[in-house]
């Protein structure tokens, strides 16, 4: 007689990693990787599909063996030490200055569409609304998973919608091309943005019915779903032609809607468009700031940051990511930095992440876990190495920080010693 886990099922679990990997990056990606492979992107789209599923299945087998709400640096410091583990540590939260910042353009960017208002207004409306994250977290009035979670099926659903209208419409041929390995590559380290926080369904892997037989069916439905929406896409952005610049590429999926729905579908997705950018920021403003009050416990960073408000927020934490945040969208405004090379430095940052699981899912994991553990170093090497030096920042985040840990730790050995 089978054991039961838990209550979560293939089509809940599906969805759960559905809104996982949809994100901002549907509002995004395809138009970036048009534009670097033009028709052959829906190649990279393909072949990414296939390679993230034994990445999950690493991060699977990690989570029920050395199951943590610390999730990759728990099994760093399993595997390698405290000091690559707070390494690791610092690395996701060098992500807090980059990646938020790439969603917070496309948001403003969408608004300006909603209301007709000019794209220079656009460093005041992310201002703006890194204010009210800012008060939502600090008042602890966070957004409910479950409304984020349907927000992201509304969207899937809208974009689907407009998709599906838009190649009916559409007698357009897709455009012609040629096939160059190198930004074919390249292509597919962008798509890895889409895939990041993969990692989070792992953690509720024991809480299915059947987990055995469940996860990897959720897993496989969910991306197999994800895919097929992005690959959709993808396919209607290259037929309309709306991708080739910066501003093409970030209101990519307005430029479908409108062609499709005309005025008022243009105008729904922008609103849709900018609740998501919202709410994913929102997320990522409380999951750093969180990551800051945990340093803070561990002596990482200094005590205030994991002090909590009348309202149990990290408030002193929550305000330091967010001017973190607007220090870099200043000096994006000011040096006039494209939002594509953000997002690169962040996506090499989670692609520094998941190659450090996977070295340590080596040495954590025995049969076929190993197997996948390989697999996954293998492939998130080959895809840092195509990244060329926009791996460069998470690197020097990475060994800086490893230093600077050692160091204090020699000091501190050494203190007891003094006194004698």
């Amino acid at each position: 007689m089978s054991k039961q886990h838990g209550n979560i099922s293939v089509i809940q679990g599906a969805g759960m990693l559905l809104a996982t990997l949809l994100g901002s990056g549907v509002l995004l990606v395809p138009a970036l990787v048009a534009t670097e492979s033009g028709v052959y992107s829906l190649l990279a789209w393909l072949l990414m599909a296939f390679a993230i599923l034994p990445i999950v299945f690493t991060f699977a087998a990690l989570g029920k063996r050395y199951a943590n709400q610390g999730g990759t640096a728990h099994f760093v410091k399993l595997a390698f030490g405290t000091k690559a583990s707070a390494s690791l540590a610092w690395l996701y939260v060098s992500i807090a200055p980059i990646g938020p910042p790439v969603v917070l353009i496309t948001g403003a960017a969408y608004l300006t569409q909603l209301f007709n208002w000019s794209l220079a207004t656009s460093i005041l409306i992310e201002l703006l609304m890194l204010v009210v994250i800012l008060l939502l977290n600090v008042l602890k009035l966070t957004t409910s998973v479950r409304f984020q979670t349907l927000l992201s099926f509304i969207v899937t659903a809208i974009i689907i919608a407009i998709c599906g209208v838009a190649l009916w419409q559409s007698e357009q041929p897709l455009p012609e091309g040629e096939l160059m390995p190198w930004q074919l590559g390249q292509s597919m380290a962008t798509i890895f943005w889409c895939f990041v926080g993969i990692e989070a369904i792992c953690h509720v892997s024991n809480d299915f019915k059947r987990s055995e037989v469940d996860f990897p069916r959720a897993v496989f439905l969910g991306v197999l779903m994800a895919g097929s929406i992005y690959f959709v896409l993808s396919i209607a952005v290259l037929k309309y032609s709306a991708y080739g610049s910066e501003a093409k590429n970030l209101l990519s999926v307005l430029f479908v809607a409108q062609s499709a729905l005309g005025d008022w579908g243009h105008r729904l997705m922008a609103l849709v468009g900018f609740i998501a950018c919202f709410c994913a920021v929102n997320l990522y403003v409380l999951s750093f700031a969180r990551m800051l009050a945990s340093m803070a416990e561990q002596g990482y960073v200094p005590k205030r940051l994991g002090q909590t408000n009348a309202n149990s927020s990290p408030a002193l934490a929550v305000l330091v990511v967010v001017l973190l945040i607007a220090a870099v969208l200043g000096l994006r405004a000011w040096l006039d930095w494209s939002f594509a090379s953000l997002l690169a430095y962040a996506n090499a940052v989670f692609v520094l992440i998941y190659l450090a699981a996977g070295l340590a899912a080596i040495k954590l994991l025995s049969g076929i876990g190993r197997y996948w553990a390989w697999f996954t170093t293998l492939f998130c090497g080959g895809v840092a190495l195509l990244m060329g030096v926009d791996v460069l920042y998470g690197l020097a985040v990475f060994f800086l920080t490893f230093v600077g840990y050692h160091l204090q730790q020699k000091r501190l050995a050494r203190k007891p010693a003094t006194a004698l």
